[in-house]
């Protein structure tokens, strides 16, 4: 498998290929690149993910409820 991310100049652009895929059949994806943020520490992942639980109540009987 081969993944390169490129930004083209122009509206025909090319890439090599390696050598092992030479007379293959290949399938060419092409979609817009979104980078994903990294978090870079655990307040970051705690304020983006913040779940409260203030107003939750257990119900065993509900838990436990099979009909």
């Amino acid at each position: 498998m081969l993944r390169q991310v490129m930004i083209p100049s122009k509206e025909k652009a090319s890439f090599p290929f390696p050598a092992e895929y030479y007379g293959k059949e290949v399938e060419i994806l092409v979609f817009p690149f979104q980078k994903e943020k990294n978090i870079n520490n655990l307040n970051d992942f705690f304020d983006k993910y913040l779940f409260s639980f203030t107003n939750y109540k257990f119900d065993r009987e509900e838990a436990n409820n099979y009909d």
